[in-house]
């Protein structure tokens, strides 16, 4: 793709419809407008328009990732295992940023 939009990639690219979160390390991701998604047989996704937020790791709560596209990433302990595994050294005194989108059925 030439449009020159970032990618976000996902160890486990599975979404719903509707509103999706992934959490990312620090403020790369952080008032990015758009991007486009790695699907998981690497195809690109159509853009998505971003909706980002900082916040302290262990400020999270369910209720913040009730909408994390990974179900087994709901809970902040899930979720802390899998950043640590992707991010090494993660600790939760760090800075996250959650990104939202909303998908249609299509990649549902």
């Amino acid at each position: 793709m030439s449009d020159g939009l970032p990618v976000l990639e996902f160890v486990n690219a599975v979404f719903h419809a509707g509103r999706n979160t992934t959490v990312r390390r620090g403020t790369r991701w952080h008032g990015v407008p758009r991007a486009r998604l790695r699907l998981a047989d690497g195809r690109l996704s159509l853009p998505v328009t971003l909706a980002t937020e900082l916040r302290i790791f262990r400020d999270l709560d369910a209720h913040a990732l009730r909408f994390e596209h990974d179900l087994d990433c709901r809970t902040p302990q899930a979720l802390l295992v899998q950043l640590q595994a992707h991010y090494p050294g993660f600790a939760e005194d760090e800075l996250v940023t959650l990104c939202h989108f909303r998908l249609g059925l299509e990649l549902a």
